[in-house]
């Protein structure tokens, strides 16, 4: 609350003060006042009735001297306590300064006609010697030197403010650069100066953004190695010119529970898997990254689809304290016949763009896997002739939010696709790709988005 100020205030309201400590006599109150640099040479009868003049008050813990803005008419002299300097900024009011007895506060109000740039507030309680401007402008016409001190008080304070800002901004130099050390604040912190907190702001500053910048460089890492885990080629020998392969994942994230894969399961069958984990950031990318090296595991042992995504299903939900799952699909395809064989886990974004353009929709037709042991997921199969071709995207595209709320949805997705028939692989990866985020500008990405091609050339 605002302080209830003195015999009448500063700020005119008339309200009594709290009453000092009435064992502050006038002699204490001259020898207070002579310790300061500004009356410290002042005739001693002069000293004695400006301490005459001075009214001693009492802030309770909490309470406020002034407010920011204020007409002031007084300085003020701490005799006990801690003293807070509170500016108001648009984000809100700020502590800038910490003031202890023997300090003043509210001088340049005193000498001059300014408002208060300022509120002055004690968390802890204070005593503090009241020292109105009539009784100052009084001492000043006696003893003209007094003024020159005001002068050179304030000079000395603008030059330790000075040091202050000089010493946070190389320590705010050394943060940029990753050198910051807490010793480089030393002379701050043991300076028993106003701005001697900023100290210990700086430096729980500077931890936090130490902490967010090895956070930032564990994600960077992170968003490497996941990538690194994503096929870029793929060895088939002499079946290298039956099929085109291509993919891209763009995490919403800087690593993602997205993941595609494609890798021989033996001399004549190509392997195809786009899944899509439950959350989004690194308890998602762990657990794409069991996923996608399970199901690779098992899948080169060459066991039909359904079995292979049951028997990773089995393995998931077994200790998944955390229920958390993953739709995918993955496929077989014959290179020599055409055949693909496929499993379907909840996933919707799984087609045969024909290559008359026309695309169909495989699955789903089994559950997310991970959930619950033993379920069963049945072998879905579909024949490929020369320039049909495979696609398998994430609800990230489908999903993907435009301006307006408007999803790209199934229908614009299959449009898509129906459009980029004939293009090369890469190309249709690209297209796709580029499509959901122009249709998505503006709008922060919500899902991690993927995309898997594949065209079966032939025999």
């Amino acid at each position: 609350m605002a302080r209830q100020a003195g015999a009448p205030s500063e700020n005119g309201d008339g309200m009594p003060p709290s009453s000092g400590d009435p064992a502050i006599t006038p002699e204490r109150r001259g020898e207070s006042l002579q310790k300061t640099s500004i009356f410290s040479a002042i005739a001693d009868k002069q000293l004695q009735a400006l301490a005459r003049a001075c009214q001693v008050i009492r802030l309770a813990p909490g309470e406020r001297l002034f407010e920011q803005n204020e007409t002031g008419d007084a300085a003020y002299l701490i005799l006990e306590g801690t003293i807070d300097i509170e500016v108001a900024t648009e984000t809100g009011p700020s502590i800038v300064a910490k003031v202890s007895a023997g300090e003043l506060v509210g001088e340049i109000a005193a000498f001059s006609d300014r408002k208060r740039n300022a509120a002055v507030l004690s968390l802890t309680g204070a005593q503090l010697l009241r020292i109105g401007r009539e009784a100052i402008f009084d001492l000043m016409q006696r003893d003209p030197s007094c003024a020159m001190n005001v002068i050179a008080e304030l000079g000395g304070r603008l030059d330790r403010s000075n040091n202050s800002v000089a010493v946070m901004s190389q320590a705010a130099q050394a943060l940029a650069k990753g050198s910051f050390e807490p010793d480089m604040l030393s002379a701050l912190r043991h300076g028993a100066d106003r701005y001697s907190h900023f100290a210990d702001i700086f430096e729980s500053m500077a931890k936090e953004i130490t902490t967010k910048h090895l956070f930032q460089q564990e994600m960077s890492t992170a968003e490497v190695i996941q990538r690194s885990f994503l096929p870029k080629s793929i060895s088939a020998g002499a079946r290298a010119g039956q099929f085109e392969v291509a993919a891209d994942m763009k995490p919403a994230k800087q690593v993602g529970g997205d993941f595609f894969d494609y890798f021989m399961v033996d001399d004549k069958t190509l392997g195809l898997a786009v899944g899509d984990v439950s959350g989004k950031g690194i308890p998602a990318a762990i657990f794409m990254s069991v996923t996608r090296t399970v199901l690779k595991t098992i899948a080169r042992r060459g066991h039909p689809a359904g079995e292979v995504v049951a028997a990773l299903n089995d393995l998931l939900a077994e200790d998944n304290s955390e229920s958390m799952f993953v739709t995918l699909c993955y496929a077989r395809l014959d290179l020599e016949t055409g055949r693909l064989d496929y499993a379907n886990a909840a996933h919707e974004e799984a087609y045969i763009l024909r290559a008359d353009g026309t695309p169909e929709q495989i699955g789903p037709e089994g559950p997310a896997v991970g959930l619950f042991e033993g379920m069963p997921y049945g072998d879905g199969e579909r024949m490929l002739v020369p320039g049909d071709t495979v696609i398998f995207g994430t609800d990230g595209i489908t999903e993907a939010f435009g301006q307006g709320g408007a999803m790209f949805g199934t229908e614009r997705f299959t449009a898509l696709m129906a459009r980029l028939k004939g293009a090369a692989v890469k190309d249709t990866v690209g297209g796709i790709m580029a499509d959901v985020l122009a249709f998505a500008e503006g709008v922060p990405q919500s899902d991690d988005i993927t995309c898997l091609v594949t065209r079966y050339i032939g025999p």
